[in-house]
């Protein structure tokens, strides 16, 4: 049973959570209307971050919105508690990374998006909690030089609309998912997966295809 004492604790936190966003708007963010935050989120350079109307940012959050393209969300759009965004982006080089999701998505909590080299989810995508996505691969083919001194290579990732992503799923770099297609919780994506399909396992294989059903 929802209490007065509930309802008036619930619009105080609403109120402070379109305050914090209105800040956010302050530090030159292009955002629309009911941008709210939750407590303790950090964006940092907000002038490349844009979004639509009644997007929300639960708390904890990191956004790292360094990048040429900068991050662009849609309307209508939430994120979960402890959000982890990084475009990869640097002063001196800010050319590659970028983020980019559609209306009415939704990624879960604890959330890891690595989009160093581009990450392009559609609209209607939903992602329960611990979903990691990598748009970047380290290079380690000489074994006589450090991995770290070898640098990275990117090839983007690409999730399509009205996409199911189990939680605990990974997706790696160069992987698209087919418009409505499922991944199944804990599955490691390697390879891009065709339109309507459902895909479990590690590394993850189409087990059958969503299929209208008969008239």
């Amino acid at each position: 049973m929802i209490s007065w004492w509930d309802r008036q604790e619930h619009r105080a936190e609403r109120k402070l959570e379109l305050l914090r966003g209105w800040l956010v708007k302050l530090r030159g963010a292009r955002i629309g209307r009911r941008f709210g935050t939750g407590n303790n989120v950090r964006i940092e350079y907000p002038r490349c971050l844009q979004a639509g109307d009644d997007v929300s940012i639960e708390s904890n959050s990191f956004l790292h919105c360094l990048a040429a393209r900068g991050v662009v969300i849609g309307s209508h759009t939430s994120f979960g508690r402890n959000l982890w965004l990084h475009c990869g982006g640097t002063a001196e080089d800010y050319t590659q990374g970028w983020f980019e999701i559609g209306d009415y998505s939704y990624i879960g909590p604890n959330g890891v998006m690595g989009a160093g080299g581009g990450i392009k989810i559609g609209s209607h995508v939903q992602m329960g909690p611990n979903v990691t996505i990598t748009a970047e691969n380290h290079r380690f083919d000489n074994a006589d030089m450090r991995i770290d001194q070898q640098g990275v290579y990117h090839q983007g990732v690409v999730i399509e609309d009205d996409v199911w992503i189990g939680g605990r799923a990974t997706i790696l770099d160069g992987v698209t998912l087919g418009r409505g297609s499922v991944i199944g919780a804990g599955a490691v994506v390697t390879r891009s997966i065709p339109a309507f399909s459902i895909a479990i396992g590690v590394p993850a294989k189409v087990i059958r295809t969503r299929t209208t059903s008969s008239p």
